[in-house]
């Protein structure tokens, strides 16, 4: 598949590798002090279970934007449900398996350099705890400006992340991510991803509490009206462009 090899997605890699057919695989989120946790490339796949996700979908409405689509899970469950949505990713093996899994209408694309017109879409997921992209406080505040423009008056924003304060003991050693964060919050974290023998660059991510959360969201032209706690840590949470 033209794609799926560029250089250093390694987790593209490993969702196409599932896909055709290695069911026994895994990769790793590997931290820059060492720490790994290993995920299940099945999870990606699977079809209709979203614990941390489901107290939110029901306010999907219209035009829907899944941004980090993945493997297409929330893609393939608004499709079956009728709704138009588009998925966009980074990763070109991604891009590839939701292709190939029967998703309509994907693209290869930079949330931060978006080629979508303004006020496109009704509905914006940013699942998988996907508000993280933005790498720091300053970058989660630039990609929840970007959304702003791309959603409809009264459009929703629909996410999931995760309460750093929760990572002691859900990821072990917190005090390293006070250390370590450039913008000396607790959430911000350096990962790669490594699957087999193969290492993926490093790269940023951070985690926010709701409380952070709203003050970015009363920045950027949101209002969080709807917050869900999960398990662990975990929440999710409606937006509402104001």
């Amino acid at each position: 598949m033209i794609g799926v090899e560029k250089p250093n997605d390694i987790f593209g890699q490993a969702l196409y590798s599932y896909w055709i057919g290695d069911r026994d695989i895994h990769h790793i989120l590997r931290r820059d002090d060492g720490y790994g946790g290993k995920t299940d490339i099945g999870s990606y796949f699977d079809p209709e279970y979203f614990p941390d996700e489901d107290p939110v979908l029901s306010a999907a409405r219209g035009k829907i934007l899944d941004v980090g689509c993945g493997a297409g899970r929330f893609l393939l469950y608004f499709q079956k449900l009728g709704f138009d949505i588009t998925g966009i990713d980074i990763s070109p093996g991604a891009i590839a398996v939701c292709r190939e899994r029967g998703c309509r209408e994907v693209r290869l694309m930079d949330i931060f350099q978006p080629e979508f017109a303004p006020a496109s879409f009704d509905t914006i997921l940013l699942f998988g705890h996907n508000i993280g992209i933005g790498g720091t406080l300053t970058g989660a505040e630039k990609l929840l400006q970007i959304l702003r423009l791309l959603i409809r008056p009264g459009g929703a924003l629909l996410l999931n992340s995760l309460d750093p304060t929760a990572m002691e003991e859900r990821y072990h050693q917190a005090d390293h991510l006070v250390y370590k964060a450039e913008d000396g919050y607790l959430g911000s974290i350096k990962f790669r991803v490594e699957y087999k023998d193969r290492i993926g660059d490093w790269f940023n991510w951070v985690h926010l509490d709701s409380g952070v959360l709203r003050q970015l969201a009363e920045k950027t032209n949101w209002q969080v009206e709807r917050l869900c706690e999960s398990r662990q840590g975990d929440y999710s949470a409606v937006l509402r462009a104001r």
